[in-house]
């Protein structure tokens, strides 16, 4: 059976060439915490932060709405 979760002792055994980690940490609005303050503050050693404000459909009034496929590729790129 296939799994998009890996466990920390998979995850320490790869290479950075072979697997690029995202700490997509987030945090509702009435919680007081700031996903990139606490990304900042620790996170996997090479992990890269995704914004999920920085990715969403800016043409939406809704929250967070998944972008256009161009928009996704392009931001996606930009972290690496």
């Amino acid at each position: 059976m296939q799994t998009t979760l890996v466990t920390a002792e998979w995850l320490k055994a790869q290479s950075a060439e072979e697997v690029m980690i995202f700490d997509a940490t987030y945090f509702l609005p009435t919680m007081g915490r700031d996903g990139r303050s606490e990304y900042n503050k620790a996170h996997i050693p090479g992990a890269v932060f995704f914004d999920i404000d920085g990715i969403k459909d800016e043409a939406s009034d809704l929250p967070h709405m998944i972008p256009s496929a161009q928009h996704f590729q392009d931001v996606m790129q930009n972290l690496g």
